[in-house]
């Protein structure tokens, strides 16, 4: 059984704060969603709490400009 820890409580912080002003395309739906979506997928799909923060980190990176500044 995989159990959360405040790990994954913490990141689920930052993921919310970088993905804060961001909606799902076309929609009104919070980015964040799909992040916790993601998440979800890889703990039911028998994943620990490493992979499902991989999950909720896995657009951090992609939403950056050449500056490094998410968006």
């Amino acid at each position: 059984m995989t159990f959360l820890t405040e790990r994954f409580d913490e990141v689920l912080a930052f993921a919310r704060q970088r993905h804060n002003t961001q909606v799902r395309k076309g929609t009104d739906i919070p980015y964040l969603a799909h992040l916790l979506s993601t998440a979800a997928l890889v703990l039911e799909a028998g994943g620990d709490e490493a992979q499902a923060i991989a999950g909720l980190l896995h657009d951090t990176l992609e939403d950056r400009d050449h500056t490094g500044v998410t968006y």
